[in-house]
């Protein structure tokens, strides 16, 4: 064993385990009469050896279709070699003739030990004409779509009676595809073969169900709770729809609305919920939980239309029941396993499961894996999947019993196999008269798209060209989408008119995105297309905003209140000295996010963004620190104010308005303070640019505070109103200024007094809603696409950006 390891002891500690481990479970299997496959061999065999065989029995015997032969059936054949046995090889002479063909390899032995009770001259079919086809396609759909391309190239007579054609699928996972993919003059068609349970809608539904369980929590009070993704899989899954006939959806918006990271089982009342959204705790209530829900979905198929999809999933759920019940003798035996045990004991063994389909070999098109081909032949034959490491399949053998080993002691290795493989492929096509074969040549993932050794082969013996069908692909051209003014269109702006009785206003955050792009207005405001609900495990920016504002709001307010509107320096110092800030934050952090249910706790990312906003909550206090006393005129308050445009010689008055964070008064001056928790600046170059939709880095923040600083003006008229931004990143500079700045002006660009720039700011937002309000003006996308990635939108005008 060269130097020791402690994984070669481990090795060499089970290995001395098993002698003893092979002889109490053949004494064990004897005394029941039972034994696998080799252990009856070997008995057989033995008996043979020593004479204790009995072959009196009457007629012929004829032993036929063999190929590789392990030394126990060489022994049995033997034995009925010398009481006249006949046997019958399917063969070719080009593949036995020839040392070096692999194909032959065993029936080279085979005949020589045991000679064909036919003549060599019977078995020359790879000599006879045929029509060879290659295909080269660049994925696994296209080689299901190219079977639909060659089988309605038959005779309409022929397609409804394929009995002489096979697909062979050397990849079983594309049955769905190749099914799906079928002419519909396809007569009678039989499956014989084996499908991968891990790629069925049962497999699916079974892995959501263990992962729901996996995933139960309890709290300290003993509530159970499930996991929203996984109860949303188990929702969403066609078998539940299924059984409660698509009416899921209350549910989902009741999980969506309330945002239900972790689910009450409080709230799962119906029969069937209850029946699913259950804690297991032991391996039996796992198998019962299971069988009674996969009988209860072959109950809602019971009765229904045949259809293929339905056909296939009750041969896979009695298939599963199936191996339940062989589990349910396992647990029996050995009660103390456990359900997490038994849970990955499950998922292995239906990883590993296919479903064999059995089918009627004369009679309809015939779909089937390789290893079914055995001993039949037909006219037409269809192999997809030609690659290598898939035909021959890249065995890896799964076993305590070094390589080495295995080839001193005879027994089966990756050489053998290849040799087996070769077989079954140049057997199926000696009495073929037409072959097509088709092949994955792209390279996405782990393929390597390269073509089977077998192709390769036949392309230098034949002489042949590989078919690369030709694919035309159009760079499609995406029209640019333009909504034009309708009587809909104008009744739904016509809502933030200020003589309307409906009372709504158009606020900076809307006129903002008009600028950005006017389809995003349109399909926000106009057409109230929102963003997907969807449950967010972490408080998002536009709820950390909200929670910082609200927090703040009750700080101060309660300051104030006591102070005569005023927020004084003792106040401000006490709060830095408590823990109420803190407080305070995670009451409103928990109404915000987990919706005020007690029950949650902060957890995961959730901590560090807590952490974050207390930082950043204590620095706006100690920022304010700096400058009280001042007056707290508002926190959180609408505003609301009309502006008359003219449109086509039309004067129209439209109420703007919005919530404003906050207005206080520092030493006199009345300031419009708005908090930004994002990515911002107070500087901007010019009035101009803050209109200028297609400006890359145009200042929305900037414009929706100089909006507010407006709309205050009217409330408040002859007092100075200076504008200003909290910004997340500004307020930890030293010298922190909330002001704005107008970079273009000559001398000092901070903007005290909005007086100053009202003219022109008023301006130019009348040019944006004389645009919005002009029926010939058509809403439109934006042309610079830069932004368009991070749209909520981006997948609907197609302008998904590649970095």
């Amino acid at each position: 064993l060269g130097d020791q390891t402690p994984e070669k002891e481990l090795f060499l500690r089970s290995w001395l385990l098993l002698p003893a481990l092979y002889k109490r479970l053949r004494s064990d299997l004897s005394e029941s009469g039972a034994g696998y496959q080799g252990m009856q061999y070997r008995e057989i065999a033995e008996r043979i050896a020593m004479g204790e065989m009995d072959y009196n029995w009457e007629g012929r015997t004829i032993v036929a279709g063999f190929n590789a032969l392990n030394p126990c059936e060489k022994r049995i054949f033997s034995g009925l070699q010398k009481h006249g046995a006949e046997f019958y090889w399917d063969y070719d002479h080009q593949y036995t003739d020839r040392a070096g063909k692999e194909a032959g390899r065993f029936l080279r032995d085979n005949m020589e030990q045991f000679p064909s009770a036919v003549r060599l001259e019977e078995f020359r079919g790879l000599e006879a004409e045929k029509e060879f086809r290659i295909f080269e396609l660049p994925t696994d759909v296209l080689q299901a779509k190219t079977i639909h391309r060659i089988l309605e190239s038959k005779a309409p007579e022929t397609l409804r009676d394929c009995t002489d054609t096979a697909l062979v699928l050397c990849d079983e996972e594309l049955l769905l595809p190749v099914m799906m993919s079928l002419p519909g003059g396809t007569g009678e068609i039989n499956v014989t073969m084996g499908y991968p349970m891990k790629n069925t809608p049962v497999f699916s539904f079974i892995d959501t169900l263990l992962r729901m369980q996996h995933n139960i929590r309890r709290t300290s009070g003993g509530k159970v709770h499930f996991y929203h993704k996984d109860v949303m899989a188990i929702l969403l899954h066609p078998y539940f729809r299924r059984m409660k006939d698509g009416s899921s959806e209350d549910m989902t918006r009741e999980i969506l609305r309330n945002n239900l990271v972790m689910v009450d089982q409080d709230l799962f009342t119906g029969e069937l919920e209850s029946a699913i959204f259950r804690p297991i705790e032991k391996a039996p209530g796992l198998l019962d939980y299971l069988k009674i829900l996969f009988n209860h979905i072959l109950e809602t198929l019971a009765g229904k239309e045949e259809l293929m999809q339905q056909s296939l999933d009750r041969a896979f759920i009695l298939q599963l029941l199936t191996h339940l019940n062989k589990l349910e003798t396992i647990v029996t035996l050995r009660p103390d396993i456990s359900a997490a045990i038994l849970e990955r004991f499950l998922k292995k063994l239906l990883s590993a499961l296919r479903i064999p389909f059995e089918g009627e070999p004369l009679s309809g098109l015939q779909v089937m894996g390789i290893l079914e081909t055995r001993l039949l032949d037909f006219k037409h034959v269809v192999l997809l999947s030609m690659n290598e490491e898939v035909m021959p399949s890249a065995h890896s053998v799964h076993s305590n019993i070094p390589y080495s080993l295995r080839l001193a002691f005879r027994m089966p290795a990756r050489e053998d196999m290849d040799a087996i493989y070769a077989y079954y492929f140049y057997r199926l096509l000696q009495r073929a008269e037409r072959v097509d074969l088709l092949f994955n040549g792209g390279t996405e993932g782990m393929r390597t798209g390269e073509m089977s050794r077998y192709l390769h082969q036949l392309i230098f013996s034949k002489k042949m060209e590989v078919i690369r069908p030709g694919l035309e692909v159009h760079a499609r051209e995406v029209p640019e989408i333009e909504v034009v003014h309708t009587r809909q269109v104008d009744l739904k702006l016509e809502r933030y008119l200020a003589d309307v009785k409906e009372g709504r206003y158009l606020s900076p955050s809307a006129v903002n995105t008009y600028i950005d792009c006017s389809l995003k207005f349109y399909l926000r405001y106009i057409a109230g297309i929102g963003e997907a609900d969807e449950i967010s495990e972490e408080i998002d920016a536009a709820g950390f905003g909200t929670v910082v504002h609200d927090t703040l709001k009750e700080l101060y307010s309660e300051i104030a209140e006591r102070n005569e509107k005023q927020v004084v320096r003792a106040e401000l110092d006490g709060l830095m000295g408590s823990t109420k800030p803190e407080e305070v934050l995670r009451k409103v952090f928990m109404k915000q996010h987990f919706k005020g249910r007690k029950r949650d706790v902060l957890e995961g990312r959730n901590i560090i963004i807590f952490r974050v906003m207390l930082r950043y909550l204590e620095k706006i206090i100690l920022t304010d620190l700096s400058i009280a006393p001042f007056e707290l005129v508002s926190a959180e308050e609408e505003y609301c104010r009309n502006l008359q445009i003219d449109v086509n010689q039309e004067k129209l008055e439209i109420r703007l308005g919005g919530k404003i964070d906050r207005i206080d008064r520092v030493n006199g001056q009345l300031r419009v303070i708005d908090y930004k928790t994002g990515q911002t600046s107070q500087k901007f170059s010019t009035l101009e640019s803050l209109f200028e939709g297609e400006y890359g880095s145009r200042n929305g923040a900037a414009m929706q505070t100089l909006f507010y600083a407006w709309l205050v003006g009217e409330v408040y008229p002859g007092e100075e109103v200076m504008p200003g931004l909290y910004t997340m990143k500004g307020i930890f500079e030293e010298r922190f200024d909330p002001a704005l700045n107008m970079t273009s002006l000559k001398k000092e660009g901070r903007i005290i007094s909005f007086a100053g720039i009202e003219e022109s700011f008023i301006k130019h937002l009348k040019e944006v809603l004389q645009q919005l309000y002009d029926p010939s003006v058509p809403f439109v996308q934006r042309t610079n696409d830069k932004k368009c990635s991070y749209c909520d939108f981006a997948a609907l005008c197609q302008r998904q950006t590649i970095d």
